[in-house]
């Protein structure tokens, strides 16, 4: 396997496992604070640990990262499709959570018709670029929206734990906006910056709710 497939399953594969481990912790978080964010990031980072790991399958068994299989027209359009939706769907899941918070039930499912019109058709090589271009846009939109309101979130509550989830999630939107532009340019070093700009937000998350979960919110 090339140097950059491995890279590429490395990080998506430590990602992964920091998803998970971020959902776990969230998880047992919110059975103790009984917050309705925390439950999304349980559900939003448990189906992004499972999306990851499908992509990790996919630059192994291609031997190349998503980028190169899209310029090189060998991708395997049923895994890559599958970690896209995942991951989008995961992303409507988390801004779900923080709209609950922010702005009350009413806005809760104003995301869920997001995935339906991003994913509407993949049908040869060339709309699964399309696809792949859309899915990244529609998740940078997603991630602007829980930052946006992340910050009213914490301009309310100025707890600790709302400033440092807050800062996770701009760290994981700039690996986005990185993502963004490396799938639009093709650019295969670009997209393995972005991925590991990634795996640092998704790091900084799990560490906060570790902290948050020992010495509880502030």
């Amino acid at each position: 396997m090339a140097l950059g497939p491995l890279i590429l399953f490395s990080l998506n594969a430590l990602s992964a496992v920091v998803a998970l481990l971020t959902s776990y912790f969230a998880y047992r978080f919110e059975r103790l604070a009984n917050n309705p964010l925390l439950k999304a990031i349980a559900i939003g980072f448990m189906l992004l640990g499972v999306g990851l790991l499908v992509e990790a399958g996919t630059s192994v068994a291609l031997g190349q990262t998503l980028v190169e299989a899209l310029k090189s027209r060998v991708l395997a359009v049923l895994e890559t499709f599958t970690y896209l939706s995942i991951q989008m769907l995961a992303y409507i899941v988390v801004a779900a959570g923080y709209s609950y918070i922010a702005f009350g039930r009413s806005q809760k499912a104003a995301g869920a018709s997001v995935l339906a019109a991003a994913s509407a058709r993949v049908v040869d090589l060339v709309g699964l670029y399309r696809f792949a271009v859309a899915s990244y846009f529609v998740v940078l939109v997603l991630l602007a929206f829980v930052v946006f309101q992340g910050i009213l979130i914490h301009s309310r509550s100025r707890s600790v734990f709302s400033l440092l989830v807050l800062l996770a999630f701009v760290l994981i939107l700039s690996a986005h906006v990185v993502l963004l532009v490396s799938v639009i340019d093709l650019a295969g070093s670009l997209f393995l910056v972005g991925t590991a700009i990634q795996f640092l937000g998704f790091a900084s998350l799990l560490a906060f709710l570790i902290r948050s979960a020992r010495v509880g919110p502030s």
